[in-house]
């Protein structure tokens, strides 16, 4: 389970350097201190070349749903259909809504142990996303994820989630906090991932 994957690669890059496009497929593990600003910064820089105004798929356990929306809007335009899977825990679920430029936006919850919930929930999302076209898959926090759930239970979850990315012919990101695990534990993540960038 520790292997890493042959596809699997390490980058040691600056925040500011340029993604490695590879396929038009690709889940891409990133490995980063936390942070929602960062975060927003690496969602641009990902999509930057890709898609103008990409179809949106987020799972956050951290971040309201409406400011992520709120984010998107304002950086890179209202996405066509923006689905966003909220492992918050709150229950707090905003209802669908169309944005007033005409994107859409809905919200759904589960508990964060609650594994099999959400992940009917992200394939949900996912379906309802790839009808919009070309689609941008974040998720904000693995390292939350194994607060949680142990790392068996988490690599199962995970490799269910980039299958998924897979078969939408997503681009992904998963981003992990590197110095919140120890090194077996990043990894055995990594070997999940069709790529692997470090960003200091």
């Amino acid at each position: 389970m520790g292997a890493r994957s042959a596809g699997a690669r390490v980058d040691d890059e600056e925040p500011t350097a340029s993604v490695d496009r590879g396929p038009s497929s690709k889940a891409e593990l990133v490995l980063t201190p936390p942070g929602p600003d960062r975060r927003t910064m690496l969602k641009q820089q990902a999509v930057t070349g890709y898609v103008d105004h990409p179809t949106v798929v987020e799972f956050t356990y951290d971040t309201d749903p409406v400011a992520l929306h709120e984010r998107w809007r304002a950086d890179a335009g209202s996405p066509p259909c923006h689905m966003v899977v909220d492992a918050s825990g709150t229950g707090e679920v905003p209802g669908p809504r169309v944005a007033a430029d005409g994107g859409s936006f809905a919200v759904e919850g589960a508990h964060p142990q609650d594994l099999t919930g959400l992940c009917m929930k992200w394939q949900d999302a996912l379906a309802e996303a790839r009808n919009h076209g070309d689609l941008f898959v974040s998720f904000d926090s693995v390292t939350a994820l194994l607060q949680y759930v142990d790392l068996r239970e988490a690599y199962r979850f995970l490799h269910i989630l980039v299958a998924g990315v897979h078969r939408a012919d997503a681009r992904a990101q998963f981003y992990l906090d590197p110095k919140a695990h120890d090194e077996q534990t990043v990894s055995t993540v990594q070997g999940l991932f069709d790529a692997v960038r470090r960003i200091g």
